[in-house]
């Protein structure tokens, strides 16, 4: 969470939204409290005190006694403290999603995403996924790109499939989007965009149909989305609510319901039982007090939709035992049910993480994206001896040969001949290539000369551009040392290297490495004859 304002917005998405994932109980009290009091979070008890000297730069809710924290300063990392502030697993990731069923799920740097347990201990390691989310019923999602079809066909893509915790492919990518598995069924979604539910073995049991999955299983009901009304279906797919209301999101036995822009509850039958009235309304969550917005402040409300603490604050959570987290003037405190202050509004922020778990018992940090990048592709598809199978020296007719050109392939008055443009490497890196050469010449045409594609016309360097995106935005610093360990028989020329040009000669061709304004180049090119003698080709 970057500003204030981004948490009573980020609330009122998700229960507006209420885009279903994974959910915990949130029905014990939160023990350790992250807040934030100027730079870093803290962690404080329930009458305030502090328990955890500041020290974080984002930090989340306990659970399974471990809290998943991040570091201050450069280059932070994300960790797993104990209830008494001390690591249990050392900040050594790039990301990480919180425990739940008792793994989760990090990534290292330059790594895949992979589960480890509460020592630390890798499970499960997924090369090839690109995002994998917690696991919930014993599965986990996650997804790969699909590059080619049946036929060899590049299409991209990307595709889910669902892996056990042994790490065993379970069902295999083939959907669209998937949800969390709940109550042994997974909202999955098919290549038009529709939205059906699976069992454990990948066997479609309700059938595509559903503009949205609003809340996975929940007591043998979902909410679901159809021509932009939400209604509810059982588990055979049928409406027990008929589509109709804005939105709806479940509160134990009862619905949050959106109508006509208010918010108010009605039951499992779709029988109003408190009216739409208010302007945000928060879940009971099993307690006898609701958070709600009524003009321009927060106050709470009894199960009949009673008020019982009047409207006064800026922004008001769910209770968790006996706490609510509001916001007044600014800053965070904390009242009890008659709405006097146990701990006073004195804290900046808190983590989004925990207005989640107060909502509706999930985590932000409930999935992770791969940072791997196969550095080791690209510099295999580099040749720096032979270039696509050219040798520095060698003419236009090669060139011509080798890639298929004809005179109009070949820049007139630029040296630069691009011969292959936009190759996919790997997810996140391709290139284009480039000879070099003075490919026409002037020649008599009767008063005058014209110009025309000289054959013989040397190549005198060759250029590899390397496009970096995704994972491969920020690794250009390893791709060039990784290029340079390469090179075998060449020397670095220190007096013409610089921060962002390496250069290394042999005795007849030189390799110049260059990383700057977000391009990456990799040029060969031949000697000056005073240093060395061209190469024919």
């Amino acid at each position: 969470m970057k500003t204030k304002n981004k948490f009573l917005a980020a609330t009122v998405i998700i229960l507006v939204l209420s885009s279903f994932g994974c959910s915990e109980s949130n029905d014990s009290a939160i023990k350790l409290i992250p807040v934030k009091s100027g730079k870093d979070f803290q962690y404080i008890d329930q009458e305030g005190k502090i328990v955890i000297n500041p020290q974080f730069s984002e930090a989340s809710v306990f659970r399974n006694n471990l809290a998943l924290v991040k570091t201050s300063g450069e280059n932070p990392k994300w960790g797993f403290i104990s209830e008494d502030g001390k690591y249990a697993i050392m900040p050594t990731y790039k990301s990480a999603t919180v425990f739940n069923e008792d793994l989760a799920w990090v990534v290292s740097e330059n790594g895949s995403p992979t589960a480890i347990n509460k020592n630390g201990e890798i499970k499960i390691t997924l090369q090839d996924a690109e995002e994998v989310r917690n696991f919930n019923d014993g599965l986990a999602a996650y997804s790969i790109i699909e590059r080619k079809d049946s036929s060899g066909v590049d299409i991209g893509g990307i595709k889910w499939g669902l892996v056990d915790k042994d790490g065993k492919v379970k069902i295999n990518p083939q959907f669209s989007n998937v949800g969390f598995f709940e109550e042994g069924k997974c909202a999955v979604q098919n290549s038009e965009g529709k939205w059906g539910f699976i069992d454990k073995e990948g066997k479609l049991i309700i059938n595509y149909q559903f503009e949205e999955i609003i809340e996975g299983f929940k007591n043998d009901k979902a909410v679901v989305s159809l021509n932009g009304k939400a209604g509810l279906i059982d588990d055979n797919g049928k409406y027990v609510i008929n589509p109709q209301f804005s939105s709806m999101m479940n509160d134990g036995e009862n619905y949050i319901i959106m109508q006509d822009g208010k918010f108010g509850w009605c039951d499992k039958e779709g029988k109003i039982i408190i009216n739409p009235q208010f302007e945000i309304a928060f879940p009971f969550s099993g307690d006898e007090l609701a958070a709600v917005k009524s003009g321009k402040s927060f106050g709470y409300i009894n199960l009949e939709g009673k008020i019982i603490i009047n409207p006064q604050f800026d922004a008001a959570l769910p209770f968790n035992g006996n706490l609510a987290l509001v916001m007044s003037s600014q800053k965070y405190g904390f009242i009890d049910k008659e709405g006097k202050y146990v701990i006073n509004p004195q804290f900046d922020n808190i983590p989004e993480d925990l207005a989640i778990f107060l909502l509706n018992g999930s985590s932000e940090y409930n999935r992770v994206k791969t940072d791997y990048f196969n550095i080791g592709a690209i510099v295999s598809r580099i040749n720096i001896l032979t270039p696509e199978g050219l040798k520095l020296g060698c003419t236009i007719s090669n060139v011509s040969s080798k890639f298929n050109k004809s005179e109009t392939d070949f820049s007139r008055y630029a040296p630069e001949h691009l011969m292959i443009s936009n190759e996919k490497i790997t997810n996140d890196a391709s290139l284009n290539y480039w000879v070099y050469a003075d490919a026409f010449q002037e020649v008599p045409d009767g008063w005058y000369t014209k110009r025309v594609l000289n054959e013989n016309a040397i190549i005198y360097r060759f250029c590899y551009e390397l496009i970096l995106t995704g994972n491969g935005y920020d690794k250009q610093d390893a791709l060039k040392t990784a290029i340079e360990t390469s090179l075998t028989g060449y020397t670095k020329d220190t007096t013409l290297s610089t921060k962002v040009v390496s250069v290394y000669k042999n005795a007849k061709q030189s390799v110049e490495i260059r990383n700057q304004n977000g391009r990456f180049f990799v040029m060969i090119s031949i000697l000056p004859k005073e240093e060395g003698d061209a190469e024919g080709g």
